[in-house]
C-alpha cells in the first residue's frame, strides 16, 4: 500500500486531497500545527477507511528545522513516502511597509523554505527508488507581480518556478519521479481570514474555485505526470491570454481584483 504525506492536510485543499488519496487506497500522513484539526481528520478517515493507516504529526512548519523534523520523524516511523504534497501555506495582504514583518517572515519560511527543504529531503529518497511524486500547491498570482499581495505572490512564484525546473531536470534524467505544481485562483478556505481578506468579493466572484475542484484537478494532473495545472479548465486558457498583456496592466488588473 502506498503512502501520501500531506502538509496542511487536515483542512481546506489539503483535506480534500487527503480524501482523494484515501479513496484510492493510500495510507495517510497528515502534518499540521493545529491539534484539533488533526484529531478531527484522523477520526474522519478512520471511520471511512478503517483498513488504512492514518498517522498525524503536529508541527508548526514556520519554525526552524521544521521540514527536517518531519522527514526524520517519518524515517523513525519507517514510513516510505510515495507522494509528498506541499500544501501548507498562508498569505498576507496590504501595503508592504504596513505589514507585520514577523508574520511575513513566517510566511516566507513556510511558503518557500519549508517547500524547498521538504522537497529536497523526500526527493532524494524518491530518486534513489526511481519512484514517487511531489505535488506543490502554488497560486495563480505566481504568474505576475501582485500589488498589495507582493510577498505572497513572490513566494508562490518561487514554488511554481522551482517545481517546473525540478520536473524538467527529472525528465532529462529519464527518472520515473515527477513534480507537479497547481496554481489555483482564489479559493474560499481559512486562507481568506488568515490573510485579512475576509470582506473581499474576489472569493465569491466568478474566478473563485472550491477546494474540491482544486484538489480534484491537481490530483488528476499529478497522476498524469503534468508539470503544471491551473484548476478549472477555462482558467488555463484565460491565463494564457492574460500573460500576453504588459506587466503594468497585469498589476492594475490584479489590484482591481484584490479590492
Amino acid at each position: 500500500m502506498k503512502t501520501a504525506l500531506i502538509t496542511g492536510g487536515s483542512s481546506g485543499i489539503g483535506l480534500e486531497l487527503s480524501k482523494l488519496f484515501a479513496n484510492d487506497g493510500y495510507d495517510l500522513v497528515i502534518v499540521s500545527k493545529f491539534e484539533e484539526e488533526l484529531n478531527a481528520a484522523q477520526t474522519l478517515f478512520k471511520e471511512k477507511h478503517p483498513q488504512q493507516k492514518v498517522i498525524t504529526f503536529q508541527q508548526d512548519l514556520t519554525t526552524e528545522n521544521a521540514a527536517r523534523n518531519v522527514y526524520e520523524w517519518s524515517k523513525s516511523k519507517g514510513v516510505v513516502v510515495d507522494v509528498l504534497v506541499n500544501n501548507a501555506g498562508f498569505g498576507s495582504y496590504g501595503y508592504i511597509n504596513e505589514m507585520d514583518i514577523e508574520k511575513e517572515t513566517d510566511m516566507i519560511r513556510l511558503n518557500v523554505l519549508c517547500v524547498y527543504q521538504m522537497t529536497r529531503f523526500f526527493l532524494n529518497d524518491m530518486v534513489q527508488r526511481d519512484a514517487g511524486k511531489i505535488l506543490n500547491i502554488s497560486s495563480i498570482v505566481a504568474f505576475q507581480p501582485s500589488p498589495f499581495f507582493s510577498t505572497y505572490a513572490a513566494t508562490k512564484a518561487f514554488v511554481k518556478n522551482f517545481s517546473q525546473a525540478i520536473n524538467y531536470e527529472l525528465k532529462s534524467k529519464k527518472s520515473n519521479v515527477s513534480v507537479t505544481v497547481a496554481c489555483p485562483t482564489s479559493v474560499k478556505t481559512q486562507f481568506q481570514q488568515q490573510a485579512n481578506m475576509g470582506g473581499m468579493k474576489l472569493f465569491d466572484s466568478w474566478m473563485a474555485v472550491s477546494p474540491e475542484t482544486v484538489a480534484k484537478d491537481a490530483y488528476v494532473a499529478m497522476n498524469s505526470n503534468k508539470d503544471l495545472v491551473i484548476p478549472k479548465k477555462f482558467f488555463h486558457y484565460l491565463n494564457e491570454l492574460t500573460q500576453r498583456l504588459p506587466t503594468g496592466l497585469l498589476m492594475k488588473i490584479s489590484e482591481n481584483q484584490l479590492k
